[in-house]
């Protein structure tokens, strides 16, 4: 059988698109698929579009300054918990400043640039930043202090990881025990290969659950989707920049939903130098 023009799709993911055959491989039964991928056209970005993305990115900046700047004379206080808090805003402010200056008109996020860091630096960052937006939240952290590093890059995966957690946050602002956990773990026995020459990686595994509702039934299906959403103020755009994050980085989320537990599990591949 043969089709072309396949939609690869799926939870978290969405890869283009791409020819399909499948045919039989001698007489034991087996099966051969191929899968055949057009090369990536990019068109020139329209003027407009290229505009509004640097017209946005100025935007940004202007009021970023002055929230520096606040929180610079704050954190001169003698209260070291202001002082502290502070110093949270100004890192924030500059991983935002960073972002908006790799703006890609032709995408929501530009290639990430790799480096080697514990993902636990990125987690510490989301808990203290969803700790200080949530203080009535109980959040749990459970890691995993032997895992090996990673290669990506940091301030698109806190990104990726915030977004996530935000909403995790947001799901249980309304209970007395709303509670999140974030572990971290080795996923053993599962590999991921990103191309048919490449190696076999393994994973290391972050979850964050919360004690929330479950899902809307309304967006359990496209999830990642852009705009799909139930927030009256909400865009619906958190977890599908989420998901490309973690798609740029050859990871992939699984999630699993139910009332009073919402897990989303992410998959990283481990630093291939770790493993050597």
């Amino acid at each position: 059988m043969a089709e072309a023009d396949v939609a690869l799709v799926g939870p978290g993911f969405a890869l283009g698109h791409a020819s399909v055959a499948a045919a039989p491989v001698g007489e034991n039964g087996y099966i051969a698929l191929i899968l055949t991928r057009p090369p990536r056209a990019r068109a020139a970005p329209a003027a407009a579009a290229s505009s509004a993305a640097r017209t946005l990115a100025h935007e940004v900046r202007n009021p970023l300054a002055g929230i520096r700047a606040a929180a610079q004379l704050i954190s001169r206080a003698d209260d070291p918990d202001s002082a502290a808090l502070a110093k949270l805003i100004v890192d924030e402010v500059d991983r935002v400043r960073r972002l908006t200056d790799r703006i890609d008109p032709l995408g929501a996020v530009d290639a990430p640039r790799f480096d080697r860091f514990n993902i636990h630096e990125a987690l510490d960052r989301v808990r203290k930043l969803i700790g200080s937006s949530a203080p009535d939240v109980m959040i749990r952290e459970r890691y995993d202090p032997s895992l090996p590093q990673v290669r990506g890059d940091l301030d698109q995966l806190i990104q990726a990881l915030l977004n996530i957690a935000k909403n995790a946050a947001e799901a249980v602002a309304d209970q007395d025990d709303g509670e999140i956990a974030i572990s971290t773990s080795y996923r053993s026995g599962v590999k991921f290969r990103s191309a048919a020459s490449g190696a076999a990686r393994a994973q290391l595994e972050v979850q964050i659950i919360d004690n929330g509702p479950g899902l809307h039934s309304d967006v359990a299906d496209r999830l990642f989707e852009a705009f799909a959403t139930t927030k009256r103020d909400g865009m619906g755009l958190g977890l599908t920049v989420a998901a490309d994050i973690i798609a740029r980085h050859d990871g992939r989320i699984e999630v699993e939903s139910q009332p009073g537990r919402t897990a989303f599990k992410i998959l990283l591949p481990i630093d291939p130098d770790e493993t050597t």
